[in-house]
């Protein structure tokens, strides 16, 4: 899926750079690898008085050898940056609108001396302004309208899709972050300070991890001067400066066959770290890795700025676009995220992908959808034809059984009258037990099995309250066989645990009077006369009293008057 948003999406930007001394440098990234797929370069004379290309026959044969000798495709996306015309900083209220930033540019711009008889065509972006306040800072580069007019024209004719134009002051930095000289200050916030020198002058910029703070540009001719006066002309306008910034790194990019950036960083006074880099003859190997190049000879001078063409978005957000509201270079990378471990770069073609992508997937889901409902709703007509045989065949079978016995009617009342008369007695038993108990009467155990055998153990306090509960019983269930079957003292002597027990369970004060235990029953078995062969009461059958320490009869025990 990668590949094929990816596939003709980025098309590979080439990035083309020209350089006064070094020429026309074409460069293709292959950014999963952090090298240079393809690189190429051709003579192009550029004119410092004014601030153009020199030959514009010259520049439009260079760029179709280029492109022929390295094979690119046409309709390639076209990325070009050209040494500074004029690069300044902006400081404008925060609201302010695309078209009052660009006459507010204007107005600057037509400072300059190139830009009094040629119209400015400006790029820009906000940067941070580490000093706060309520101003918002923009970087911004300037080329005459006329000489981006003629590149685009060019451009055109050869088949290729300008997608932008920019100064070679931004593209060197950002090149600096792709060939993976300041990835780490850039992660750390630190601040660090590039020195590019070019034949003519040399620019110091001043940066605070991916933010550029300031820069100052100092005209020098070098080659008007000797070798150690050049190095030692440098020294000595650059030393206060520096000595302004506070830079843990300096980076010394030189692209001049002129200057040495190794030599002129031993003769630098700075006491912190410096890096040399030399896109120049004095380069012993290219700044990435060249996997393909129409000349390897020519590969150790690779500039930054031209790797910085090759690509237009990274983390060091500094991208001065003159074609930024093209719509012809509508092209452009929106920006780059990182899929599945993959830098994927987000432009229009990338997001047209997408919505087919999204489309097609949708469309498969759909699909999907229609036939698992298709399928569902077979299954389910198949169940109700065969749900539907099978009550056809009940249907006839209760249809035949119809035909050979008649139905029987069932009169539910008559069914109700017996089950009731059959268990008159059982209820009648049970209901025993709630019968008004004289007040000083315990019920100790109650046995009932098969709602016709039934025993009632219990202690009194006087022969009358036992007489008077056995009377109720009696009227309660007037057709049982019920006698009174034990009665005896209770006396310190005979009283069994469980006597002993409820007496004390229940504060029986037996000092007061005799205490009786008795038992009432139709079964010829008494609780403390079975035998091991005999019927009789067993532990599934007797309801005992409740235990705990209790002061009072509970609701079972105590009666009910």
């Amino acid at each position: 899926m990668l590949n094929f948003l990816s596939s003709g999406n980025q098309k590979q930007i080439v990035g083309i750079a020209l350089t006064p001394g070094i020429g026309l440098e074409a460069v293709v990234l292959d950014k999963n690898k952090s090298a240079i797929l393809n690189y190429g370069r051709k003579k192009v004379e550029y004119n410092f008085s004014t601030r153009e290309i020199q030959d514009y026959v010259q520049f439009k044969t260079s760029i179709v050898e280029l492109m022929d000798e390295m094979k690119i495709p046409p309709k390639s996306p076209v990325y070009l940056v050209l040494p500074n015309v004029y690069f300044d900083f902006l400081e404008i209220p925060p609201m302010i609108s695309n078209p009052e930033i660009k006459t507010a540019i204007l107005s600057k711009a037509e400072e300059f001396y190139i830009f009094k008889r040629d119209e400015p065509v400006s790029g820009w972006c906000e940067i941070v302004n580490t000093e706060g306040g309520s101003q918002k800072k923009l970087a911004y580069a300037s080329f005459q309208k006329s000489a981006v007019d003629e590149i685009k024209e060019i451009i055109s004719d050869i088949g290729l899709q300008l997608i932008g134009i920019e100064s070679a002051y931004s593209a060197t930095l950002r090149g600096l972050f792709v060939a993976g000289f300041i990835s780490d200050v850039v992660i750390e916030e630190a601040s660090w300070t590039a020195m590019l020198i070019n034949t003519n002058s040399y620019t110091l910029f001043q940066m605070d991890g991916k933010n550029l703070i300031d820069y100052s540009e100092v005209p020098l001719a070098i080659k008007s001067f000797s070798m150690e006066e050049a190095y030692q002309a440098i020294v000595s306008s650059s030393s206060q400066l520096l000595s302004n910034f506070s830079s843990t790194n300096l980076y010394i990019i030189s692209q001049t066959d002129e200057i040495c950036a190794e030599v002129l960083k031993r003769q630098l006074q700075f006491d912190r770290e410096i890096i040399a880099i030399d896109s120049n003859k004095y380069s012993k190997k290219p700044l990435m890795e060249v996997m393909t190049a129409t000349d390897f000879n020519a590969t150790n001078s690779i500039t930054l700025a031209a790797i910085g063409a090759a690509c237009i978005k990274t983390d060091l957000n500094l991208t001065l676009n003159v074609l930024q509201d093209d719509p012809n270079a509508s092209m452009g990378v929106y920006f780059t995220t990182n899929i599945l471990g993959n830098n994927v770069e987000v432009t229009s073609g990338f997001i047209d992908k997408l919505t087919i992508l999204i489309i097609a997937l949708c469309a498969i889901v759909f699909g999907a959808l229609i036939g698992l409902m298709y399928f569902i709703d077979s299954q389910a007509q198949n169940s109700i034809s065969d749900l539907s045989s099978q009550i056809q065949s009940v249907d006839a079978q209760i249809n035949a059984e119809n035909q050979t016995e008649k139905k029987e009617e069932i009169d539910m009342n008559m069914v109700i009258d017996e089950v009731a008369a059959l268990n008159v007695s059982t209820i009648s038993f049970y209901d025993s037990i709630a019968t008004d108990i004289p007040k000083n009467i315990w019920l100790t155990k109650y046995y009932n099995k098969a709602g016709n055998q039934i025993a009632v153990r219990g202690i009194a306090e006087s022969i009358v309250d036992i007489y008077e509960y056995y009377k109720n019983l009696r009227i309660v269930s007037p057709q049982s066989d019920i006698k009174l079957t034990e009665l005896k003292v209770v006396t310190e002597d005979s009283k069994t645990e469980e006597e002993d027990s409820v007496i004390k369970d229940l504060a029986i004060d037996k000092n007061s009077g005799r205490l009786y235990s008795f038992e009432i029953s139709n079964t010829q078995i008494q609780f403390n006369q079975k035998n091991e062969n005999e019927e009789g009461p067993n532990e599934n059958d007797i309801i005992t009293r409740p235990t705990g320490d209790i002061e009072q009869p509970s609701s079972q025990m105590r009666p009910t008057n």
